[in-house]
């Protein structure tokens, strides 16, 4: 049995998966569980009974497994963090990313005072502090051909968990804010700077104008001008013949009109002595509602443009936020309207397109994408010695072709559903295969000099992190949503970032972990190699 799971590490990586996965389902209290601690806790078990055995895996089967799952991961969080991220900037301005970069440059300071000290006081030669240090900080750039497994095992997961914990309930009682307030004040926030989101549901309905109405001998435009783009009259018959709409045509008695609009706008509208028709030839209008995405500077006329073709205006988003009608819009504005297709086509021509977004994934795009991120991250930046890795620039390449598809949506889509498949398998199957990847037993775990290791390991979790919270807090000023995100980033812990999204159904804090997470992959690596100069 041990050696049919040495011989198919595929076999384990993906039962350890699916018991984890049922493992997160179960509700242990205040004590984190998620489907990631759930495959992290089968993981090391297996390991534990394959070691045990005299059993391990050879070769690079699991390495090459963890790099293609955390690559996936990493690229897709990235790909939904970029917008976010660019949103964010633009809203907020560059000073809060600035200041998530100078958070994760105080704690990788912090963490490096935190592991020379530890180092100093129980005497850890440099095989074991580039062990302990990497797990600490979930970054396994850290560790060498030298490091000590054992101790990257235990403080690996002692940080999972440790930084899980930390995030929910420490963080929190340091800034009494909670994470859910938390999530409240950073999108309270940034939609009480901008308007109210309008919300339109268009309905078609036709009318005969009886002789007792107002809106007898007035004009198109006369009749929907108190409406402005909510409401807007898409034919008039008279005779049964169709005539051409314009906002000078004159509406006679006996007239039916066809009008498109919100419930709450018709409703106003045919109470003037009109009387409904329900004839399916009145009501079979071809009308379509899409999202466009405004494709120059300023679109000045654009509403003149809406209001002349009756295009009804759903949902106007700027900058990820939901807003009312402005004066005009601008570049990158997003547009949910509802008209007919041609004149839908002729107002937006050479001012803004369609945003195609359906449940199609462009494979090819986001395939060479990840293997460019990959290719990338491999090279070493002359004079340091080192690369950024192939989870960091998964990371950037990411954002960057998340950025380019919500501006240009040609290239670079990818559904719902296979974001989540990537990013949740992903992150489980990469944590799976990192505990498997070294043997580990209980009798190299429970030894008294992994004591010192533990101890070291938990204080270099626990001390940088509060430290960064409250600088982060009590001197930057940080949001606490993009604090606790930026946390979770200085860690380098995705596990700790999706352990937010879980608990609050917010991704919010992928705005603050996505900038401290790119510095500290970077900074955490030096203090890596800073900490090993110091000790040899």
């Amino acid at each position: 049995m041990i050696q049919f799971l040495v011989d198919n590490p595929l076999f384990v990586v993906l039962f350890c998966l699916g018991v984890g996965y049922l493992f997160g389902k179960i509700n242990l209290g205040k004590f984190p569980n998620n489907a990631t601690l759930g495959t992290l806790y089968a993981a090391i078990i297996m390991n534990i009974i394959i070691t045990s055995n005299g059993g391990h895996f050879e070769g690079d089967s699991v390495v090459v497994m963890k790099n293609l799952f955390f690559a996936l991961f990493t690229f897709v969080l990235g790909y939904e963090a970029g917008p976010v991220f660019k949103n964010a900037v633009k809203s907020e301005g560059i000073s809060s990313s600035l200041k998530l970069a100078g958070l994760a440059i105080f704690y990788c300071a912090c963490v490096l005072g935190c592991a020379f000290a530890m180092c100093k006081l129980f005497g850890f030669t440099p095989d074991k502090a580039s062990g302990f240090l990497a797990g600490s900080q979930t970054q396994s750039t850290i560790l060498n051909s030298e490091s000590d497994v054992v101790a990257y095992a235990i403080t690996y997961i002692l940080a999972t968990i440790g930084l899980i914990t930390f995030v929910q309930e420490g963080a929190p009682a340091i800034t009494k804010v909670h994470l859910a307030q938390a999530v409240i004040d950073k999108t309270g926030g940034m939609v009480k700077g901008g308007k109210e989101a309008l919300k339109i549901n268009v309905q078609i309905r036709a009318y005969r104008v009886d002789e007792t109405s107002t809106y007898s001998d007035k004009t198109v435009g006369e009749v929907t001008s108190e409406y402005g783009v909510r409401l807007h009259v898409e034919a008039v018959y008279r005779n049964n013949e169709l005539l051409d709409i314009s906002p000078d045509l004159t509406i006679k008695t006996s007239d039916i009109i066809v009008v498109a609009g919100s419930v709450r706008d018709i409703d106003k509208f045919n109470k003037n002595g009109l009387v409904e028709v329900t004839d399916e030839k009145y009501l079979s209008l071809e009308i379509e509602r899409v999202e466009i995405v405004i494709a120059v500077p300023k679109a000045e006329d654009l509403l003149e443009r809406f209001a002349e073709q009756g295009i009804i205006i759903n949902r106007i988003k700027r900058n990820g936020r939901k807003i009312k009608m402005p004066e005009e819009f601008i570049e990158e504005d997003v547009i949910t309207i509802t008209g007919k297709p041609k004149s839908i086509e002729e107002c937006i021509e050479n001012v803004a397109f369609i945003k195609n977004v359906g449940e199609s994934s462009d494979i090819p795009a986001v395939m060479l994408s990840i293997a460019v991120a990959i290719a990338i991250g491999m090279i070493k930046i002359p004079g340091l010695g080192f690369s950024l890795g192939t989870s960091c620039c998964a990371l950037i390449i990411g954002m960057i072709v998340g950025c380019g598809f919500q501006k240009y949506p040609i290239v670079g889509q990818m559904s719902g559903g296979a974001r989540w498949i990537l990013k949740s398998l992903g992150l489980n199957l990469f944590i799976a295969a990192t505990a498997l990847e070294r043997p580990l037993s209980l009798s190299g775990i429970f030894t008294f000099d992994n004591i010192y290791i533990v101890i070291a390991g938990i204080l270099c979790v626990f001390v940088p992190a509060s430290l960064a919270i409250a600088f982060g807090w009590f001197v930057l000023k940080l949001k606490a949503a993009d604090l606790y995100g930026g946390i979770c980033g200085c860690a380098t812990s995705t596990p700790g970032l999706n352990s937010l999204s879980e608990k609050t159904g917010s991704t919010i804090f992928t705005v603050g972990y996505a900038p401290a997470f790119v510095v500290a992959n970077i900074g955490l690596t030096l203090v890596g190699t800073v900490l090993m100069s110091w000790l040899k």
